[in-house]
């Protein structure tokens, strides 16, 4: 089983344009509801991730949710000390799973660097699970 496998693809996930302002990423942000999102260049390269936590720290900086935008701070600013590591489409479980450990879902690649989608850990776990199920059905036969 490969990461492939697992991929909730690009068309079904929530993502910002790195390329739009602190200000326009944050309204975007809150519109999709979520604690972090992952952010992509208009070309489709995967740049990281923006979570709720950068925009407080920002807004926190600047005292102002108003000014958090001053010196034309874009979201992949925001994003490049993303903490989400990605993995390619063709990561095996066990790099997947290590990742899984450390983030709430694990953006994945393709072999240009273009983000193809998310694994997330709800995904992960439910698989698990299935392969649990088979293998106790396989040993009470």
């Amino acid at each position: 089983m490969n990461t492939a496998m697992l991929l909730k693809p690009k068309a079904m996930v929530a993502y910002i344009y790195g390329d739009l302002s602190a200000e326009e990423g944050l309204k975007e942000f809150i519109d999709h509801g979520y604690t972090a999102v992952p952010v992509i260049d208009r070309d489709g390269m995967y740049i990281g991730v923006v979570s709720e936590r950068d925009f407080l720290y920002r807004i926190l900086e600047t005292k102002s949710v108003e000014t958090i935008n001053d010196d034309n701070l874009t979201v992949a600013d925001l994003a490049g000390c993303s903490r989400f590591e990605s993995v390619p489409i063709d990561a095996d479980i066990d790099t997947l799973f290590n990742r899984i450990i450390e983030q709430n879902f694990v953006p994945v690649v393709d072999s240009r660097g273009m983000f193809s989608g998310i694994v997330t850990r709800r995904d992960v776990l439910m698989r698990m699970e299935y392969k649990l199920r088979q293998a106790e059905c396989a040993a009470s036969r």
